[in-house]
């Protein structure tokens, strides 16, 4: 057997298997995973425009333009006019649109709790994803991600601009060695 692929195919993999998980738990919801994800951006950071969504989400513009059509249809989403910018429109989610996304959102705390099963206890995961996102957007030349994860309330207030990445990892594995130690 070939030895393990790189960072980008193990991110490629990632990607895919929680995109399965995620629709596993959609099925019976009428939006796919990635109209999922972008309602949760509109109704979390909107109005925005279509540039902006293209930008976070690194969906290329056909794509993104097909499934932004596709729910416009159905009377889920509108575009306005953007009065900072004539030339784009701003998209937000139609009193429908929001219904049809909260309805999904059981689905996603379904998938998050099948992760947690089997992750254990976080140990700074989404924040290791947040530094490979950035990496990934720098390589990109690409505009930073929308938000931010921070460290939970509670844990020491360090990261990767503070450590070294095994400075970081001795960190981990020593909070891994406290919550063992004390049950």
């Amino acid at each position: 057997m070939p030895g393990p692929k790189n960072l980008l195919a193990d991110i490629w993999l990632l990607a895919s298997v929680a995109t399965a998980l995620i629709s596993e738990e959609l099925a019976d919801n009428p939006l796919s995973v990635d109209e999922f994800a972008l309602y949760g951006f509109i109704s979390d950071l909107g109005p925005v425009t279509a540039t902006q969504l293209g930008q976070w989400t690194g969906l290329p513009p056909t794509t993104l333009s097909a499934i932004l059509r596709r729910c416009q249809v159905r009377g889920e989403i509108t575009r306005t006019p953007n009065a900072a910018d004539r030339r784009s429109n701003l998209v937000e989610l139609t009193d429908h649109g929001r219904a049809v996304y909260e309805s999904a959102l059981p689905a996603l705390l379904a998938a998050q709790t099948r992760l947690a099963e089997h992750l254990g206890p976080d140990d700074g995961a989404r924040l290791a994803v947040q530094e490979i996102d950035a990496a990934t957007r720098k390589a990109l030349k690409a505009p930073a991600r929308p938000y931010q994860v921070t460290a939970e309330p509670g844990t020491p207030d360090i990261g990767p601009a503070d450590l070294t990445p095994a400075q970081l990892a001795e960190v981990r594995s020593f909070t891994a060695w406290l919550r063992h130690r004390d049950g």
